[in-house]
């Protein structure tokens, strides 16, 4: 089955660049303006768990937002502190992972502090929706969350 891609650039302070590769379904003249709504609904859900500046997308065609050198306004925002997505395909239960840049600390679970709050009502959870609605597997099945964990990467 065939199946889409997308990519979103995100600066840090520095401002070094990290990209975010999802998943989704395939894009035809039939689903394009739904899965472009989902795709926005998407990137909104992940500015709101992130710092880091969105300086471009692309979902067949490459959309630059801002220059390719400017830097997010976050002292904070830095690429090696990530979001660690852990997600599973509803159907046969095949695990996956894909990595956040810029991770915003504010969305971490007070009473979880390693991972980020699902069931807050807010950022966390618009961004699971927005995820879950957009995200495919490579099989176009849908996708769950299992957590979101707070991680420190070097690249």
């Amino acid at each position: 089955m065939a199946y889409g891609k997308a990519t979103i650039s995100v600066n840090d302070y520095e401002p070094e660049r990290s990209a975010v590769k999802i998943t989704s379904a395939e894009l035809t003249a039939a689903n394009f303006d739904a899965q472009v709504a989902a795709f926005v609904s998407f990137r909104d859900a992940l500015a709101g768990i992130t710092e880091g500046l969105m300086v471009a997308h692309e979902i067949a065609n490459r959309n630059e937002i801002v220059g390719p050198k400017t830097p997010a306004s976050a002292k904070t925002a830095q690429r090696e502190r990530k979001w660690l997505v852990r997600y599973h395909a509803v159907t046969g239960g095949q695990p996956y992972t894909m990595e956040l840049p810029c991770a915003d600390l504010d969305a971490l679970d007070p009473n979880n502090r390693g991972f980020a709050e699902i069931g807050d009502g807010g950022v966390v959870d618009a961004f699971v929706s927005a995820f879950e609605a957009f995200v495919k597997t490579e099989s176009g099945g849908n996708v769950a969350i299992d957590s979101i964990a707070h991680v420190g990467r070097n690249n």
